[in-house]
């Protein structure tokens, strides 16, 4: 089974991924692209990053879409034998690289390794996640960082419907992490079922 975690910053996407992930036996991964130094070559990935910061300030959707699309194939091509919980995946790379330009960037990615099994977007408003994202950090570079302020979820909604992805969708605003958490779980057992894999009975007698 293979879950991706998407919303905007400071909604709770990596605390829940890592429940979620540890609740029902599957692999946490966050930052992908981590994976091609897994023989500990700081330097090599301390260079990939300089890579993707540049690319930040590239005019240039195409571009963009396909290098921060490569963490996604590694995700899934590097572990397609395994269960995974993904922090971010195609609907944030889209949001912030979609266009019509890039369309066929997302439209080929897709087309080579699918997509997840269920998308879980976690919603909250902007002000509710510049809270969070103080209390989590009041240093945080991103609480002064305009466009992750914006509510973004008209276009991540889009790219779900538009692309047909299975999806899941939590408005966090009035919620505690366990009520969403086993909120996910609740579906997680049907789409495992529906899978033809065993249920999580094992968690579901906690």
């Amino acid at each position: 089974m293979k879950i991706a975690i998407e919303g905007m910053d400071g909604v709770g996407k990596t605390t829940i991924a890592k429940k979620i992930a540890e609740d029902n036996g599957l692999m946490y991964i966050d930052k992908p692209l981590h994976y091609f130094f897994e023989d500990n070559a700081e330097n090599g990935y301390a260079d990939l990053m300089k890579m993707a910061n540049r690319l930040y300030d590239v005019d240039d959707p195409v571009i963009r879409s396909w290098f921060f699309g490569l963490g996604n194939l590694v995700c899934f091509r590097k572990f397609q034998d395994q269960g995974f919980v993904v922090d971010r995946h195609f609907v944030s790379n889209y949001f912030w690289n979609g266009s019509d330009e890039s369309y066929q960037v997302f439209e080929s990615m897709i087309n080579i390794i699918s997509v997840p099994d269920l998308t879980i977007l976690l919603y909250a408003t902007p002000e509710t996640r510049l809270k969070r994202l103080i209390k989590r950090d009041p240093n945080d570079k991103d609480i002064t960082d305009p466009e992750k302020k914006v509510d973004g979820y008209d276009k991540m909604l889009k790219f779900v419907e538009l692309f047909k992805l299975p999806y899941l969708f939590i408005n966090t605003e009035d919620k505690t992490i366990d009520e969403i958490v086993n909120e996910i779980n609740i579906e997680l057992d049907k789409l495992s079922v529906s899978l033809n894999n065993k249920p999580f009975v094992k968690r579901l007698e906690k």
